[in-house]
């Protein structure tokens, strides 16, 4: 209700407002004049007063006029708007200005109202990004290239003969041209190719799992030797 008497008090032609329901009594005036709250409550006493002596008798408005000034008094909401202008504002002004303040006041009221019961509309929240650590490729282990020497090849032959007999000599020679591994010359790397071409040739004739057998004791010669 404050609201709309301090709306009424922005415009030249209102003097001051009032407004009163039961026990609740507001009042807002302008500089140029004021009156005692405490004449007010009597206002609003004696015309209570009144309408009971009356038996209730219903209004939607009427005028007091004084010397100099006039107040309009509207029902509103169980209660009692007043208003107090000068005698030449028109009582028509007072009226019109009354109502389009209360209309204002309560449909900015409602946006209000609205504007709470929208639901908040929370910044999305960034997701954290989980750091996934990549885990590292296993290490190729480079093994050390170390001479072979040519005993070792002549305790490779002898082994080739346990599971080949007379066909040793033959897969031997030939596997040595294939893998272009040269006795004199030979480091691991390539001493344990010629062992692996060695089981792939002889897997024809003696099986997989005698082949598999024989380079296993090929290469243990190889870690040895």
């Amino acid at each position: 209700m404050k609201e709309i008497l301090k709306r009424l008090n922005e415009n030249n032609a209102i003097l001051g407002s009032f407004y009163f329901k039961g026990t609740e009594n507001v009042a807002v005036f302008t500089e140029n004049y004021n009156i005692p709250e405490s004449r007010i409550k009597r206002v609003s006493l004696v015309l209570i007063q009144t309408m009971d002596a009356l038996g209730g008798a219903y209004f939607d408005r009427f005028l007091l006029e004084g010397e100099n000034n006039r107040i309009a008094i509207y029902k509103f909401d169980g209660g009692y708007y007043g208003v107090v202008f000068n005698k030449a504002t028109p009582f028509v002004t007072i009226e019109s200005l009354l109502k389009s303040t209360v209309t204002q006041v309560s449909v900015t009221k409602e946006k209000i109202v609205e504007e709470k019961k929208k639901p908040e509309v929370k910044p999305k929240e960034k997701k954290e990004e989980k750091s996934i650590k990549k885990e590292k490729p296993p290490e190729k282990v480079i093994e050390k290239e170390e001479p072979v020497l040519p005993e070792v090849f002549d305790k490779i032959k002898e082994v080739l003969t346990e599971y080949l007999g007379d066909f040793s000599d033959t897969i031997f020679e030939n596997q040595l041209v294939d893998t272009g591994v040269k006795i004199e010359s030979a480091t691991t790397s390539k001493a344990k190719k010629f062992c692996f071409a060695l089981q792939k040739a002889s897997a024809m004739l003696i099986g997989p799992s005698n082949a598999r057998e024989m380079v296993d004791k090929l290469l243990v010669l190889l870690k040895s030797g």
